[in-house]
């Protein structure tokens, strides 16, 4: 790789390539079509990122310093959500640190046509889009392709024809010159991956990077059978005792139960964040900078059904006895970093969804842990996924050895807590961040400004009281501890009180009036 490229790399942190990285990089670099099966979060933006720049920056003409008339982009990058396009474009970016003159262009439906054409004129060499918005400015000849574009990548492919892209994908295919490299990444391996190949691949060389335990870092998979309002009472239990530690994802079904165990958790002092489809493009990548920072470690993320993988969606309905849409989170592939513990408060749809959830963990070579709580309604489908893991060699979820007669104390904070969280109190959480949304919004500002009325309309409207947080339910009296887990939680306590200690100040009043011991500092008069 060039010696910039290499630089870019130790800047980033990357000590050493992932297993998809050693063996599509050196394919790509010879101009082969790849068609690479890895993990979300296994490296993958990596693997056609490096080629795709190391080919710009060994092109005769940026080497030798002069400007080349291109018609359109050198590369292409399809992906299937604007969270993705953002992403892939920060990756670039950061790989071009050492090399600012090579240009990228992020195309998504949050900007006007027009002025994404201003950007598209500046020819950049990398091109990052949805497929439904790369086809509209395709067709308005806002961009060329067939000219200059040596190579296209399709990340998240098994995504791209599930969303319903594959008109866009045809018309785009349509607009590339007959020679353009491939590079096709998927989690996964589907029909619609060979549509896709079918479409744009000739003759690929077939990856599939399937990491060993130890460098991919071990999945410890659980289920809890529990009834559904004990599924509240089970992760508080979980989070305040600290027995799940770390930053932590919770996976739900609907919008409205993602508030609801916000709500629920609020009440204890337990910072969450809601992650769902019908937040703005802003919002959710806000929400996911701040997770992967470790502004707050818990978080809800609701999946939206989308159209069903009928073979997948078959194998499920054998054991459940039921026809379900399958599951795909809005926020499927987007990396988020060193995540703990993956918890399935409502079961996925298909064991395709259950692999997608708990894949958000053991990355990296870290461990992790997925636990699934599973209602009696449930367990259908819990034993239909577990018949699939066997069948595929996979490994099965085993039963969490879990006793719910330990943590009966804590129930009566836990139902008095959930009797608060009210279709009422849900709705008006919604609503509440939709007001916020309202008054933040760049694209209203310049509304606002022209009818300031609406705007004093908006903010004359009764404030919303926020979600009520009991002082008293932030601490967990050590009567209510389970004999099991008291001397390890107490330890946990004093080792978190220490550590808060240590971070204060030399010179802090409090610091000082904690260590101070008032045999030695008495002062007689």
């Amino acid at each position: 790789l060039d010696d910039r490229l290499k630089k870019a790399i130790a800047h980033m942190g990357w000590q050493q390539p992932t297993l998809i990285q050693t063996q599509a990089i050196p394919l790509a670099l010879q101009g082969k079509d790849i068609l690479a099966k890895a993990k979300t979060g296994s490296g993958k933006t990596g693997a056609y990122a490096l080629p795709i720049l190391q080919k710009i920056l060994q092109s005769e003409g940026y080497n030798k310093n002069t400007r080349i008339e291109r018609s359109g982009p050198v590369a292409v990058v399809l992906v299937p959500t604007r969270e993705l396009v953002e992403q892939v474009r920060q990756v670039f970016s950061e790989l071009c640190f050492f090399v600012p003159s090579v240009t990228l262009a992020a195309i998504t439906a949050d900007q006007s046509l027009a002025a994404q054409k201003s950007i598209l004129l500046t020819k950049p060499h990398v091109l990052i889009a949805t497929p439904s918005r790369l086809d509209q400015h395709v067709k308005l000849d806002n961009v060329l392709l067939r000219e200059s574009t040596e190579m296209i990548v399709l990340d998240e492919a098994d995504l791209l024809l599930s969303f319903g892209f594959e008109d866009e994908i045809k018309s785009i295919a349509g607009s590339l010159p007959n020679i353009c490299q491939c590079m096709l990444m998927s989690a996964t391996l589907s029909e619609d991956t060979e549509k896709l190949q079918a479409l744009v691949m000739n003759n690929p060389v077939t990856l599939k990077a399937e990491d060993n335990e130890s460098a991919q870092g071990r999945l410890a998979q659980f289920s809890l059978r529990c009834s559904q309002r004990d599924k509240f009472l089970i992760s508080y239990v979980l989070l305040k005792l600290g027995i799940l530690q770390g930053k932590v994802l919770f996976f739900v079904n609907d919008v409205d139960r993602c508030y609801e165990l916000k709500l629920f958790l609020e009440q204890f002092s337990i910072r969450a964040a809601v992650l769902n489809s019908e937040l703005p493009q802003n919002s959710r990548m806000s929400i996911i900078q701040g997770f992967n920072r470790g502004f707050y470690n818990y978080e809800e993320e609701e999946e939206e059904a989308s159209e069903d993988d009928e073979s997948e969606e078959e194998e499920v309905e054998e054991k459940t006895g039921k026809r379900d849409l399958d599951d795909y989170g809005v926020m499927r592939g987007v990396d988020f970093k060193l995540v703990d513990a993956v918890v399935n408060f409502e079961l996925p749809r298909t064991l395709r969804a259950y692999t997608h959830r708990v894949g958000r963990t053991a990355r990296a070579g870290q461990n992790g842990t997925a636990l699934s709580l599973v209602s009696p309604e449930e367990v259908g489908r819990l034993e239909g996924l577990a018949g699939k893991q066997a069948e595929r060699g996979m490994q099965v979820i085993e039963p969490l050895p879990f006793n719910l007669q330990q943590v009966e104390g804590f129930r009566y904070r836990a139902e008095d807590s959930l009797r608060r969280v009210t279709k009422l109190a849900i709705k008006r959480a919604r609503l509440r961040e939709i007001e916020s949304e309202l008054l933040n919004s760049k694209t209203l500002k310049e509304h606002f400004q022209h009818n300031p009325q609406d705007l004093r309309a908006l903010r004359h409207d009764r404030t919303l009281a926020p979600n009520r947080q009991m002082a008293h339910l932030a601490k967990v009296p050590d009567y209510l501890l389970p004999p099991s887990l008291r001397t390890q939680v107490m330890q946990s306590k004093r080792e978190a009180k220490r550590r808060a200690r240590d971070s204060l100040p030399v010179n802090s009043k409090k610091r000082k009036k904690e260590g101070a011991d008032p045999l030695k500092t008495f002062q007689p008069p």
